[in-house]
């Protein structure tokens, strides 16, 4: 099972959702968690306080047992949209080793941004390696300027299930 992480709702979500339909296509059973619609609060230790972490991580869960993942979300401020900051740290905070969720699984960016997404990429790249995951080398960026590619979608997916 692969888990499309959606950062983002319409553009990013469309392109969550092509990876699905290629994966699927192959036979290879995917899923798509819009993190968006999750609608998870934003984390911070008076929320932790306030909040059971499990009770928030819990609708997660069967999406985090995948054996690798995708995560698409736009460019915002030279950085990634707040929704993958914000599961990252709740998943982290959701069990003494938070990394078993995360460690030694396989991972894929991809964005849709209107301004490059090269520092998205990049940023959700080096925080993924930092929480154990094996991001692979190749990435998806697409824009209003430049079409998703079939062929690197393929090769990105085809990277990503060995």
């Amino acid at each position: 099972m692969i888990t499309i992480f959606a950062l983002s709702n319409g553009k990013n979500l469309g392109l969550a959702n092509a990876f699905a339909e290629y994966f699927n296509g192959i036979g290879q059973k995917s899923q798509v968690l819009d993190v968006v619609e999750l609608g998870l609060p934003l984390y911070t230790s008076n929320e932790e306080k306030r909040t059971q972490v499990t009770d928030v991580v819990a609708p997660l869960l069967p999406y985090l047992a995948a054996e690798a993942f995708v995560f698409i979300g736009p460019e915002y401020n030279g950085g990634p949209p707040p929704t993958f900051t914000n599961v990252l740290a709740w998943i982290s905070r959701s069990a003494k080793d938070w990394r078993i969720h995360l460690n030694e699984k396989r991972a894929a960016v991809a964005t849709y941004s209107g301004g490059g997404g090269h520092h998205a990429l990049m940023h959700m790249r080096q925080q993924l390696a930092f929480v154990g995951m094996n991001v692979i080398g190749r990435e998806i960026n697409v824009n209003d300027r430049k079409a998703l590619d079939p062929a690197s979608l393929e090769a990105v997916c085809r990277q990503l299930m060995r």
